[in-house]
């Protein structure tokens, strides 16, 4: 199964060192471009950056529906 997230799950499940529990649910994560860049870019040397940015489960992927409904459930 594929799965779509947002930032605060990685930095949150990284925190606790559990961010292999996603790989463990889900063969592969999706995030989109601007997550990665919080995570990895603006979050360098934050908990989640290395581990996110090393993963080869979690794909980066832009948005293609800039007009979809914010309240659109991410995981």
């Amino acid at each position: 199964m594929k799965i779509v997230c947002n930032a605060s799950p990685l930095i949150n499940l990284a925190r606790i060192g559990k961010l292999g529990l996603l790989r463990d649910l889900y063969e592969e994560l999706i995030i989109p471009e601007a997550v990665w860049h919080e995570v990895v870019v603006e979050g360098a040397r934050q908990p989640g950056a290395e581990e996110v940015k090393f993963a080869d489960w979690i794909k980066t992927q832009s948005v293609a529906n800039r007009n979809l409904n914010p309240s659109f459930s991410f995981l």
